[in-house]
């Protein structure tokens, strides 16, 4: 049996901290087993909560939406950053930050860069998860989409977060580069010391929206 490893915070839990200006996740029984003998639930969430995917719609408005997207751009063989001794909250993830941890452009090509820094493991849901953390620079985004990755997954919040909810076109320019070149994002995955020495495939299947932005996913590593 291949070894699974689960990257995916559990929703509903008080370890999700919500987007801010967007809704948490309210669950409300629409049949239990006392009347009706049997369990449904209705479920209330924003699209990017949680351990979720984004599709080049969210920030372009002729972007691909997430049914649309190959699912081959969601999954596949990932390359490990590990960032935990370079990254400093409130501070940009530079390019040099990202060869030092092994992000070469012949390790890229092809993989599912993952940038591991421990943010999501130690703080989601605190209410300084979108605030305090690090972030990619705009420049090491443009790094690894010179050098031809699939997708970015990340463990902290990719972009710098404006002061209010409100955002213009100058806001989340990491965003705006790699998901306008069509490379998807994988949002705040934990459980990723224990990939740390080991090859492995990531697997972040979204659910199929009709034109979604985005979805939440159950992400799982494959050892290899």
């Amino acid at each position: 049996m291949p070894r699974l490893i689960d990257l995916t915070l559990t929703l509903g839990s008080d370890r999700v901290t919500a987007v801010p200006g967007l809704i948490g996740v309210t669950m409300e029984p629409l049949q239990t087993h006392e009347s009706h003998t049997r369990s449904n639930t209705k479920l209330t969430l924003a699209t990017h909560l949680g351990t979720h995917v984004d599709a080049p719609f969210h920030f372009h408005a002729d972007g691909t939406t997430v049914e649309n997207m190959p699912l081959e751009k969601y999954m596949g063989p990932a390359l490990l950053l590990d960032l935990r001794e370079l990254f400093q909250g409130k501070t940009p993830i530079s390019v040099s930050d990202l060869q030092e941890a092994g992000a070469t452009p012949q390790d890229l090509k092809d993989q599912i860069a993952v940038l591991f820094t421990g943010w999501a493991q130690q703080e989601s849901g605190n209410v300084r998860f979108y605030s305090d953390g690090p972030y990619l620079s705009t420049e090491g985004a443009d790094y690894l989409a010179q050098n031809q990755v699939n997708a970015v997954a990340v463990d902290f919040p990719i972009d710098k977060h404006p002061p209010t909810p409100q955002s213009t076109m100058k806001d989340f320019p990491v965003h705006r580069l790699l998901l306008g070149q069509n490379i998807p994002l994988i949002e705040n995955l934990i459980n990723l010391d224990q990939l740390v020495g080991h090859k492995f495939e990531l697997w972040a299947l979204p659910l199929k929206l009709k034109g979604g932005d985005g979805a939440a996913t159950r992400a799982v590593a494959r050892i290899l």
